[in-house]
C-alpha cells in the first residue's frame, strides 16, 4: 500500500455515513490493484486465469437484467421546467416494453434500506471515487460503494481515475449502492429477484440481485443520456476512431454488433459511449470517451482478429463467465457458461487508443448492425434521413448471452442502438443528430457485421477482418463517392458501393450469397415489411423520415 493509498483509506467510514451505512468492517477508498486481487481471493469473490485476469461467476445473470432497471417516479419532480412524464419514454410492459420502467418512490425506498443494511453488515467495503466525462460540460464525478472488491476494480478501470489532487475535495454528485447479494421480493414488483433503480432526483442508483458489472457501467451512461442532451449535448451508444491522417468517425451498435472490435481500429478514442458536443470552441474536443476503460465480448476471441482486446487481458483486467481448464487457461471458443463472457480493463491497456480520449467533429457515423436474416450488404450509404430512420429503429440480431433468455440471433429494434439506456423521448436524440449532420456535413452509412445467405447451419458472419477494412475505409475517405461506384437497393433504399478498398467486391452485394433469388427477394421484402412495423411504433417520426426506410417492393 503507497502512502497516498493509506491517506485515501483514513476515516474510511465518513465516505459511507451521509447513506446511513454503518459498516462492520473497514472502508477501503480507492484501494490499489493489488489490494484488490488479495480481497477478491480471499473473500471468494473471485479466481485468476492464467494470463492474470481476475475472474468472477455472475451465475444466474450472465448479462443485463433487462427487464429489471427502472426510474423512481416522483410526480413532483422537474427538470429543465418538464415533470419526468413529459422527459421519460416510459416503458410499456402490457405492451411487451420493459425499457426505461417508472416505479414508486415507496418500493424504491424500501429497498435501498435492504441495500444500506447489507452494506453495513457484509463486512470490508469498497469506495470507489472516479469520473465519467471528459470534458468540462460533460464530467460527472461518480461514487460506487460495493461490498465485492471485483466490482471495485471494475469501476476503477472502466471510470477515469481520479487524481490524488481531485480527491482531496470529491464530492459525488452521482452515487452507486452496489449490493448483488439483495434480491427483490415478489411484492416489489421487479420482475425478478434483480434491480437497478435510478432516482434521479436523489442523484442514486441502487443495484441488487446481480454481479453482472455491465449493470455499473450502464446505469452512469444512462444518468448522462438523460443530463447532457437536456443541455444540447449529444449522447450515443456508440465508439470512435481516428485514422492516421486524423480523419474521425462514430461507430454506434447494440452489444454484440463489434462495436469495441471495430472501434478500435486506427487509433481508438472510444468504444461504448461518447459524448457530442456539436458546437464546441474546441474543434479537437467534439467528440470525448466518456469513460477510462473498455467492457469487450469474448466469443471467440482470437489474437490474429482481434489483438488489441487479446493482449489487453491480463493482471488488472476482470473478467466474467469465461471458460477455463483446470490449469487456469482461458478457452474464448467454449460457451458453456455464457456466449457474453466479459472482460474490462483501462485504455492504458490498448496502446494504439488516443490518450486524450477526444477527438474532432466525424466526418463519417457507421450504425452497425448484426442482420440475422442475411440480406442487408456489409456496407451501404444513407440519405440524412434514412440515417435518421436507422438511428431510430436501431436494428440488429440480439446476440446469445448478450441479456439474460436470449439462446440464439433475434431480430430486434432498439432505438439509438441504446433504447434501454436512452431514458429521454426520441425527439431529443433525434434533434441532436440532425444538427450534427447539418452543422458538420457527417455522412451516415450502415454496417453489416451479421450474415450473408439464408438462415442455414454453418453459415458464417462477416469476417471481423473484412468489417475492419470497411471502417477504416469509410472513416479515412478512401470509399469512391461517385455515382458509378453504387448501385441503389430499392427495397432498404441503401447505396451499395460497389468497390470498398480491402474487400472483395463479390461480398459487398448480399444477393451473390443467395442461390436462390426469390428467396432473397421474399427474405428482404418481409425485412423491409419489419422495419416499417418498428417505426410505426415510435411517436414522434417525421413524415420524410419515415419514407426514408425500407419498404417492401409489391
Amino acid at each position: 500500500m503507497t502512502g497516498n493509498e493509506s491517506r485515501h483509506f483514513m476515516d474510511g467510514r465518513a465516505f459511507v455515513a451521509q447513506y446511513d451505512i454503518r459498516p462492520s468492517g473497514v472502508v477501503y477508498r480507492n484501494p490499489g490493484v493489488e489490494a484488490l486481487y488479495q480481497a477478491s481471493v480471499q473473500r471468494g469473490q473471485a479466481t485468476t486465469l492464467a494470463n492474470g485476469a481476475l475472474l468472477q461467476d455472475t451465475t444466474p445473470y450472465f448479462g443485463r437484467a433487462a427487464k429489471s432497471s427502472f426510474y423512481v417516479n416522483d410526480p413532483n419532480t422537474r427538470f429543465a421546467g418538464k415533470s419526468l412524464d413529459e422527459l421519460i419514454a416510459w416503458g410499456d410492459p402490457a405492451k411487451g416494453q420493459f425499457d426505461n420502467l417508472p416505479i414508486s418512490t415507496e418500493v424504491y425506498a424500501r429497498l435501498r434500506q435492504r441495500v444500506t443494511e447489507h452494506l453495513s453488515n457484509c463486512g470490508d467495503l469498497y469506495v470507489t471515487d472516479a469520473w465519467s466525462g471528459r470534458t468540462e460540460t460533460s464530467r460527472l464525478p461518480v461514487r460506487v460503494i460495493t461490498g465485492r472488491a471485483p466490482s471495485a476494480l471494475f469501476a476503477r478501470n472502466i471510470f477515469l481515475n481520479a487524481a490524488d489532487d481531485e480527491l482531496a475535495d470529491f464530492e459525488p454528485e452521482w452515487t452507486i449502492l452496489h449490493a448483488p447479494e439483495v434480491e427483490a421480493e415478489p411484492g416489489d414488483g421487479t420482475n425478478g429477484t434483480a434491480f437497478i433503480i435510478t432516482d434521479l432526483p436523489g442523484r442514486a442508483t441502487i443495484i441488487g440481485g446481480t454481479r453482472y458489472h455491465g449493470q455499473i457501467k450502464k446505469s452512469i451512461f444512462s444518468v448522462q443520456n438523460f443530463r447532457l442532451p437536456l443541455k444540447g449535448v449529444l449522447t450515443m451508444h456508440a465508439g470512435a476512431s481516428e485514422g492516421d491522417a486524423g480523419h474521425s468517425a462514430i461507430h454506434a451498435g447494440l452489444s454484440g454488433t463489434g462495436k469495441t472490435t471495430l472501434s478500435n481500429t486506427g487509433h481508438p478514442v472510444a468504444d461504448d459511449q461518447i459524448v457530442v458536443e456539436i458546437h464546441s470552441k474546441a474543434r479537437d474536443e467534439i467528440i470525448s470517451n466518456m469513460e477510462g476503460g473498455q467492457y469487450a465480448k469474448t466469443e471467440n476471441l482470437r489474437r490474429e482478429k482481434e489483438p488489441e482486446t487479446y493482449d489487453a487481458i491480463k493482471w488488472g483486467t476482470t473478467a466474467e463467465n469465461i471458460y477455463r481448464d483446470d490449469s487456469g487457461e482461458p478457452n474464448y471458443s467454449n460457451t458453456e457458461i455464457t456466449a457474453n463472457g466479459r472482460v474490462g480493463y483501462p485504455l492504458a491497456y490498448v496502446p494504439t487508443a488516443k490518450k486524450s480520449g477526444m477527438t474532432k467533429a466525424p466526418a463519417n457515423i457507421t450504425f452497425l448492425t448484426a442482420d440475422g436474416f442475411g440480406v442487408l450488404p456489409p456496407v451501404a450509404r444513407l440519405t440524412p434521413e434514412g440515417g435518421m430512420f436507422h438511428f431510430a429503429c436501431g436494428f440488429t440480431s440480439k446476440m446469445p448471452g448478450t441479456e439474460k433468455g436470449i439462446d440464439e440471433p433475434k431480430p430486434t429494434f432498439s432505438s439509438f442502438f441504446g433504447k434501454p439506456f436512452m431514458p429521454l423521448k426520441p425527439v431529443y436524440y433525434m434533434d441532436l443528430l440532425g444538427e450534427l449532420i447539418e452543422t458538420h456535413g457527417t455522412e451516415i452509412w450502415l454496417v453489416n457485421t451479421g450474415w450473408l445467405g439464408p438462415n442455414t447451419p454453418g453459415r458464417e458472419r462477416v469476417d471481423i477482418l473484412v468489417s475492419k477494412a470497411i471502417i477504416n475505409a469509410v472513416r479515412d475517405g478512401k470509399v469512391e463517392t461517385n455515382e458509378e461506384n453504387f448501385w441503389f437497393d430499392p427495397i432498404f433504399k441503401l447505396y451499395v458501393p460497389r468497390n470498398v478498398p480491402g474487400v472483395d467486391p463479390a461480398i459487398l452485394d448480399p444477393r451473390n450469397a443467395w442461390a436462390d433469388k426469390d428467396a432473397y427477394a421474399d427474405t428482404a421484402n418481409k425485412l423491409a415489411n419489419i422495419f416499417q412495423g418498428a417505426i410505426d411504433d415510435l411517436q414522434g417520426i417525421p413524415d420524410s423520415v419515415r419514407s426514408a426506410g425500407p419498404q417492401a417492393s409489391l
